[in-house]
């Protein structure tokens, strides 16, 4: 990986964050405008110039959306950056924490935790985040491979990982028979309908930390996809930054699935777009992934409430709409200029 062929246009990152954050605003402002209450677009436009309104739609616009919106641009952000770090430690495109087992261990903590402790707030964070690195500790030892991590192994034990506690989780929604199973569907399949300002402020003092590590790492992650032998030879504390990647998206991850349920497909596809029209450099790369991860999160919430307006479809369910044929496009898109 050349110099030259990170930077060929130095100015094209900054044109496409600047496009990222000017898009992820208009989005913003349409996702606040919708919803099944009175509150429109000229509603909310009377509140951002500071013009009266009734109580009703102040609180309907400072309790019910702006946390709902926050909240998805904060997940998609974090699962996004949680994606495009652990594709650049694992130097594989598949690697994402729904991949690894990170999601589905955080999403076993929080049905276990919604099972003992019903809907308490700490105790769907605590479990999630406590199952989701105890997942992805399991997942870095099963994937050593003669003393040493191996990409190959850890998807693989990735993937037994998710078998495993999805297994469980499915036990826990089927003995709960009818009785909150609907709840339970709803919020395996991922929801933004129950946040509020004390879930986003909740998960944003867990995401914002593990966004820096993610962000201070990124030049390391860079020499990481060299291969962890030549990196270490480098000077890079290679365990360090293995262990401190890994942590800080087991936490952003397990944090985003304790609120708003799994979401697949976000921390996938977006990181390869990202390269695709910028540059697998880290340093641009994880911001960009970031802006787009909340974009994509903002644009499935609003598909979500258009095609249903009081009872919105999971947002789960949107993504990965979404998500599965992006991502086989850009599979088959590089298969064939491989086989060119």
């Amino acid at each position: 990986m050349s110099s030259g062929g990170l930077y060929k246009n130095r100015k094209l990152p900054q044109y496409l964050l600047a496009v990222g954050i000017a898009l992820l605003l208009i989005l913003a402002a349409v996702s606040l405008s919708l919803g099944s209450g009175s509150v429109g677009f000229s509603q909310l436009l009377d509140y951002i110039l500071l013009r009266p309104l009734n109580p009703t739609e102040i609180l309907i616009i400072e309790q019910l959306r702006f946390p709902r919106v926050i909240m998805g641009m904060l997940a998609g952000a974090s699962l996004a950056l949680a994606g495009a770090g652990m594709q650049s430690l694992f130097r594989n495109p598949l690697a994402d924490p729904s991949i690894t087992g990170v999601s589905a261990g955080a999403a076993l903590g929080a049905v276990l935790a919604i099972s003992i402790f019903s809907m308490s707030a700490f105790a769907l964070q605590a479990g999630a985040i406590a199952c989701g690195l105890a997942a992805a500790a399991a997942v870095c030892m099963l994937g050593r491979s003669n003393g040493k991590m191996s990409a190959l192994s850890t998807l693989l034990a990735g993937i037994a990982i998710n078998a495993f506690c999805g297994a469980i989780v499915g036990y826990c929604m089927y003995s709960v028979r009818d009785a909150g199973l609907k709840g339970f569907v709803f919020w395996t399949l991922g929801s933004l309908d129950r946040c509020d300002w004390t879930d986003v402020i909740s998960t944003a003092l867990l995401c914002i930390p593990s966004w820096t590590v993610l962000l201070a790492c990124a030049g390391a992650l860079n020499v990481m996809l060299l291969g962890r032998e030549q990196a270490y030879h480098t000077g890079i504390n290679t365990t360090k930054i293995w262990i401190a990647t890994t942590i800080a998206a087991s936490v952003t991850t397990a944090a985003c699935v304790a609120v708003c349920g799994t979401i697949g497909f976000v921390g996938l596809i977006v990181p390869h777009i990202m390269r695709m029209v910028s540059t697998p450099d880290n340093r641009i790369l994880l911001p960009l992934s970031a802006v787009g991860g909340a974009a994509l999160m903002t644009i499935a919430d609003i598909a979500t409430r258009i095609a249903s307006p009081d009872d919105p479809i999971p947002i789960g369910v949107v993504t990965a709409l979404i998500g599965a044929p992006v991502f086989i496009t850009l599979l088959k898109g590089k298969r064939s200029l491989r086989d060119d």
